[in-house]
């Protein structure tokens, strides 16, 4: 019996008004609702092949505010590493577009251009085998949102807003393997109010794919990105699909999507543990509108078959916490993985379809 109901921020535009919009820089300001979640995370591919994330969480529970660090780094040919961290205090500064726990900050510039990323909570903990980077992100692309960017879950709200294409600067240290390398970047703020994470979406998927055109000369490596971000509300909440995804090429934003349904294909139980049936296969079909209001159908065909890191939440959380969320979810997974060889293929209205081929970083959530 459905006894809440979703409006997605989509559904909310007016007649003869832009599903999608540009955000603002208030858009990314730390907001710290007296009840929910924040995160500020950034999600990168370098031309070392090293893909991962860096994110600052906060959430506030039955009372009690937690600070959490959270990356994944995995260069090829080494095991992948995961760590999560508690953060303890969290300072913000500068209009809240400044923010310091222990072991990660993220600074913005003045003009919001340029974000600076300090992760030192790996060697703090473990100097031997723990990891610390730096990042400087230069966003290149405008940021978008879908409406407001707030779906209304139950009686709380979701929101997401995106800066879908940045160049990244990257210099660390994974246990004893020094690393120092250009590449491209995206950044997401994530914000729930009245409302926590395990309540907004039973499953989630995220992917964050760069390549370039298929058949474009070898110099032109990178210059596409194209992410979703989707997620199904339980079952109480109308099991309702919500989801974001964006295009860009030369660092430019080319297309927005906000309707994307997902097909899984080749189901097998988890080999690792988790007990869940979990797709090797995946197709995600997003329709939006091109900036200039043509349009447009991106195919993402999804074979994400390196295993990079599954992450037991109620296994990383602190055992208050953990007690309180059991009694909600029976056992939520975070599952990692990687693809080598990734396609996507694009039709715009009016134009002739093509293919992006690249690499793609994906994230498969079960809150069940």
């Amino acid at each position: 019996m459905v006894n809440k109901k979703t409006i997605t921020a989509a559904s909310l535009v007016h007649d003869g008004h832009p599903i999608a919009t540009q955000t603002v820089v208030k858009d990314f300001a730390w907001l710290r609702d007296s009840i929910g979640s924040e995160t500020q995370t950034m999600y990168f591919h370098l031309d070392n092949g090293c893909v991962g994330f860096v994110q600052i969480a906060w959430a506030y529970l039955a009372l009690t505010k937690t600070i959490e660090t959270n990356a994944m780094f995995y260069v090829p040919g080494h095991p992948c590493v995961f760590e999560t961290h508690n953060g303890h205090s969290l300072q913000v500064k500068k209009d809240s577009h400044e923010y310091e726990c222990k072991g990660l900050s993220m600074s913005w510039d003045q003009d919001h251009t340029k974000l600076s990323i300090k992760y030192t909570a790996g060697k703090e903990r473990d100097a031997a085998k723990g990891v610390a980077a730096s990042f400087e992100f230069v966003r290149k692309s405008e940021g978008y949102k879908i409406g407001d960017g707030r779906n209304y879950v139950g009686v709380g709200t979701a929101a997401h807003y995106f800066y879908p294409a940045g160049e990244v600067t990257a210099k660390g240290e994974i246990g004893s393997i020094k690393f120092e390398s250009k590449g491209t970047a995206l950044f997401i703020h994530a914000h729930s109010g009245n409302i926590m994470p395990y309540n907004v979406g039973a499953e989630w998927n995220m992917n964050f794919f760069t390549g370039h055109r298929e058949g474009a000369p070898k110099e032109d490596k990178d210059r596409v990105t194209f992410h979703i971000l989707q997620y199904e509300t339980p079952e109480n909440a109308g099991s309702v699909n919500c989801s974001n995804a964006a295009l860009t090429e030369n660092n430019n934003l080319k297309a927005v999507f906000w309707d994307t349904t997902v097909e899984h294909f080749d189901v097998v139980k988890d080999e690792n543990g988790s007990g869940y049936d979990i797709p090797r296969r995946i197709v995600f079909t997003s329709t939006g509108k091109t900036v200039d209001g043509k349009n447009v159908k991106a195919v993402f065909d999804a074979r994400p078959s390196l295993r990079l890191h599954d992450i037991d939440v109620l296994g990383e959380m602190p055992y208050f916490i953990r007690r309180i969320v059991q009694t909600l979810i029976t056992k939520p997974f975070i599952f990692e993985r990687y693809e080598e060889d990734a396609k996507i293929s694009i039709q715009v209205e009016g134009e002739e379809p093509y293919n992006i081929v690249g690499v793609a970083f994906h994230e498969h959530t079960l809150m069940k």
